[in-house]
C-alpha cells in the first residue's frame, strides 16, 4: 500500500480539526488495509517543537498501518490571483496519497496561472492543493465531484456554510468568484473573481 498523508493546522499551539484527520485516517486505513484496524490516536503522536507554538504551522504526518513520520513547519498561504482548468479523465484522488505525480504533472500545465482547477468528465474537482467553492447569490457551492473529501471542506458542509453541486465547466460563467482551501487555509481567505479562470 502506498504512503498516506494527512496536513493538520496548528496555530498558536492549538491543534484544529483533529478528530475529522483521525476519522480520515482510520476510514483510509479500513479501505486499504483491514476492516479491523485499530485507530490512530494522533494526540499521542503530536509534539509541537517549542519554537512552533506561536503562528501557523503545518503539522504534516505521513502513515500506513502506523505513523511513519511527522514534521512541523511555519506556513504561510499562497498567493492565488489566476486560475487554469486543466482537465484528465483518469485522475482518481480519493485518498490522500503522499504521491502526488499525476497532481504535479497536472499542474506544470498551468501556464502563467498561479494554480489549477482540475477538470473530470467536464466537471470541476478541487485545485492542486485543495477543495474549491464558487460563490452565486451570497451563497458559496462547493462540487459534488471533488477528487478529495477535505477536512475542511467536511466541516464547511457541517456547518452549512457551503452545499454540494454539480458544476460543470460551461457553469463557471454562473458564478462570481471561487474559493480554494484546506486544512491550512478557510473559506473565503484566498478568493479570486470568475474572470481569471483560463479556460
Amino acid at each position: 500500500m502506498s504512503l498516506l498523508i494527512e496536513s493538520i493546522k496548528i496555530f498558536n499551539g492549538c491543534i484544529y480539526n483533529l478528530r475529522r484527520h483521525e476519522n480520515r485516517m482510520q476510514r483510509s486505513r479500513v479501505a486499504l488495509i483491514s476492516k479491523d484496524i485499530t485507530p490512530i490516536p494522533l494526540r499521542k503522536y503530536i509534539e509541537i517543537p517549542n519554537d512552533l507554538r506561536q503562528g501557523l504551522v503545518k503539522c504534516r504526518i505521513v502513515y500506513k498501518e502506523d505513523v511513519q513520520e511527522i514534521t512541523y513547519t511555519s506556513y504561510s498561504p499562497y498567493i492565488i490571483k489566476s486560475l487554469k482548468l486543466v482537465e484528465s479523465n483518469l485522475i482518481d484522488y480519493q485518498y490522500k496519497y503522499l504521491d502526488r505525480n499525476h497532481i504535479k504533472e497536472l499542474y506544470a500545465q498551468r501556464g502563467n496561472c498561479d494554480d489549477i482547477i482540475m477538470v473530470k468528465d467536464r466537471m470541476l474537482t478541487d485545485s492542486s492543493y485543495g477543495n474549491i467553492a464558487l460563490l452565486k447569490d451570497g451563497v458559496w457551492y462547493t462540487p459534488l465531484t471533488c477528487l478529495l473529501n477535505g477536512t475542511r471542506r467536511q466541516q464547511l458542509i457541517d456547518q452549512g456554510k457551503i452545499l454540494e453541486a454539480d458544476i460543470s465547466v460551461v457553469d463557471i460563467d454562473k458564478y462570481e468568484k471561487i474559493c480554494l482551501f484546506n486544512a491550512m487555509i478557510g473559506l473565503n481567505k484566498s478568493t479570486i473573481r470568475i474572470p481569471f479562470i483560463v479556460k
